[in-house]
C-alpha cells in the first residue's frame, strides 16, 4: 500500500532493511531460466561419483634408473663412518677416527721439563699414550644446522647507539635531556 501512494518508489524503510541478495531472482541476466533449461543436460552428483574409480592407486616413489657410481661411494663412505644407533640419541653417533696405537705424544719443549726434580702433578696427565679402554668408540657429532640457519652473509650492526642525536637543521632543535 506504501509504494501504491508513492508510485511504486521503495520506502525508505524498504531501503533501509533491503537484504543483499533480495534482488537475486530466478533467471539469469538475459531473461533464460538458467537451471530449469540445463537440468535434463547435467548428470547427478552420484551419477559422476559412481563413475570414478573405487581405489585409487598409492603413488610410488621415484626410482633411480641411472647407475651413480660417485654417489654411491660417497654414500658408502658416510655409512662406513657411522656407528651403530642408539635408541636415546637423536643422532646417529660416529666411530671416534682414532685408534689407540695411533696416538702420538709431542716432546715437552720447556727446557728441564724432563727434569724429576722440577715435575709436577699436572704433568703425569698425557705422560702415556691411552690405552683401548679409555678412548670412546663413538661420538655424537653437532652439524650445525639449526645455527648455520641464523646466519647472515654480512653481519647486522645490532648495537645500542647511546650518542645523543643533534639535529641536521638548528642546534636549538637538540633535544638534551
Amino acid at each position: 500500500r506504501a509504494r501504491a501512494e508513492q508510485g511504486d518508489q521503495p520506502s525508505p524503510t524498504d531501503l533501509f532493511y533491503r537484504t543483499t541478495n533480495s534482488q537475486y531472482g530466478g533467471t539469469w541476466y538475459d531473461g533464460s531460466h538458467g537451471w530449469e533449461e540445463l537440468k535434463d543436460g547435467v548428470p547427478r552428483i552420484s551419477d559422476i561419483l559412481a563413475a570414478r574409480p573405487k581405489v585409487k592407486r598409492p603413488v610410488r616413489p621415484l626410482a633411480v634408473s641411472v647407475r651413480t657410481p660417485l654417489a654411491d661411494a660417497v654414500e658408502a663412505e658416510r655409512r662406513a663412518q657411522q656407528s651403530d644407533r642408539v635408541l636415546s640419541a637423536d643422532v646417529v653417533p660416529k666411530k671416534f677416527p682414532v685408534q689407540p696405537g695411533s696416538y702420538r705424544m709431542p716432546e715437552p719443549s720447556r727446557h728441564g721439563a724432563n727434569n724429576l726434580l722440577y715435575q709436577t702433578s699436572s704433568q703425569a696427565y698425557g705422560s702415556e699414550a691411552p690405552m683401548e679402554h679409555q678412548i670412546p668408540d663413538r661420538y655424537f657429532p653437532a652439524d650445525g644446522h639449526f645455527s648455520r640457519a641464523f646466519m647472515d652473509s654480512m653481519p647486522r650492526d645490532t648495537g645500542l647507539n647511546t650518542a645523543i642525536s643533534s639535529s641536521k637543521v638548528h642546534k636549538t632543535f637538540d633535544s638534551h635531556f
